[in-house]
């Protein structure tokens, strides 16, 4: 068998080989889905008020406010209905909570920990 043939064989054989033990090291010893969501969840960092809402098409028709700073904010599904145009939302970072406010008077709490955990299961 010529040299270039067993390296073409080896190749086909072996890079599968590869990449199969690194999916299974990665999920074996990586990170669980609810903790990525939480560190995504704990690095956002926003205040503004509401601009607009709409459902956006190209992101699995989430429903997303625009913040008066430019911000893109994916709003869950629980949550869709609290937020309305004109209210005004702000997280700070490192925390789980989304402070809701309306005629300038905080109406509600929204927390990440309730979500993430009805995602989950």
């Amino acid at each position: 068998m010529p040299k270039t043939d067993k390296i073409i064989l080896y190749s086909l054989f072996s890079l599968p080989l590869i990449f199969l033990i690194v999916v299974f090291f990665s999920g074996l010893f990586g990170k669980t889905r609810k903790e990525l969501m939480l560190e995504d969840c704990l690095s956002e960092n926003f205040t503004g008020r509401v601009d607009s809402l709409f459902w956006d098409k190209q992101n699995h028709n989430v429903k997303t406010a625009i913040l008066s700073n430019g911000y893109r904010y994916q709003i869950f599904p629980n949550w869709e209905l609290k937020i309305k145009h004109g209210d005004s939302l702000s997280k700070k970072i490192k925390t789980l909570h989304v402070e809701l406010f309306r005629n300038h008077k905080r109406v509600d709490v929204l927390d990440y920990n309730q979500q993430i955990n009805n995602f989950i299961e």
